[in-house]
């Protein structure tokens, strides 16, 4: 009788250690790969990634974890899930998440993880795949249906914006498409709109000279204590500290 698993086993065994995967994700544009240890830092990237993150040579991101290449409140989130994945040892397929794009805009990615192992049996590590949900096919056809208030939301967000009139453009009670918007986005709407905010002044606060006031009322923000307040939260500095760091790294890039 056929041993299949032999069979795998003995290949396997056959590959070449340095089998590197994610060269295989460098011809298909619309999935990207990543692996990290078990600390979090990136041993893996493709390069299809790496052009939509501005991410120039493999050695500024091999090494480093996502503190380092993300904001704060993201870094967190995505570091959370990597445990998750590994404490359990079980993978993790298809989860939303909110990822900066080379321009600074902000775009949804479907993420699947899986642990990796090493010898005995231990996890080592975890990788996964992300696809942009707008091309992922008609399988994710729930997440299209909030596209009008996504784009709502990206055209508005300089404006005071109501979240019963974001409800309204979908048919639903308030409560309902609060429950929707988090089960699909893993997010609360009004955290969505404050993330579009605050990412629309990061880019404002390395491409332009304004003021930081000026650039909490562009940004949507109404008070400018208020911004700095939730500016600090989601990026763990504040908008003047960000703006000289990250002045600072392009006029070395």
């Amino acid at each position: 009788m056929f041993d299949s698993q032999k069979f795998r086993d003995d290949f396997l065994k056959r590959l070449d250690n340095k089998l590197h995967l994610e060269e295989l994700f460098n011809y298909i544009p619309d999935a990207y790969f990543f692996a990290k240890d078990a600390q979090g830092r990136f041993i893996n990237i493709s390069h299809t990634w790496m052009d939509v993150r501005a991410i120039p040579r493999e050695e500024d991101i091999i090494g480093k974890t996502d503190f380092d290449i993300h904001p704060k409140d993201l870094a967190e989130q995505y570091v959370a899930e990597d445990q998750r994945v590994m404490e359990s040892a079980s993978p993790l397929p298809n989860q939303v998440w909110l990822i900066p794009d080379r321009h600074g805009n902000l775009k949804w990615y479907l993420c699947s993880k899986i642990p990796l192992f090493g010898d005995g049996g231990k996890v080592i590590g975890v990788a996964g795949v992300l696809r942009d949900i707008k091309v992922a096919g008609t399988e994710f056809q729930s997440y299209q249906e909030l596209d009008k208030v996504i784009a709502y939301v990206l055209e508005h967000y300089q404006e005071r914006i109501q979240i019963s009139h974001l409800a309204d453009l979908m048919y639903l009670s308030v409560s309902q498409f609060d429950r929707k918007f988090k089960k699909l986005y893993q997010i609360t709407p009004q955290k969505y709109i404050l993330r579009v905010r605050i990412n629309a002044a990061c880019q404002s606060l390395t491409r332009t000279e304004k003021r930081v006031s000026e650039i909490a009322l562009e940004s949507g923000f109404y008070d400018q204590s208020y911004f700095t307040k939730q500016f600090v939260n989601l990026m763990g500095i504040s908008p003047s500290e960000y703006r000289k760091k990250f002045k600072a790294t392009e006029s070395m890039s």
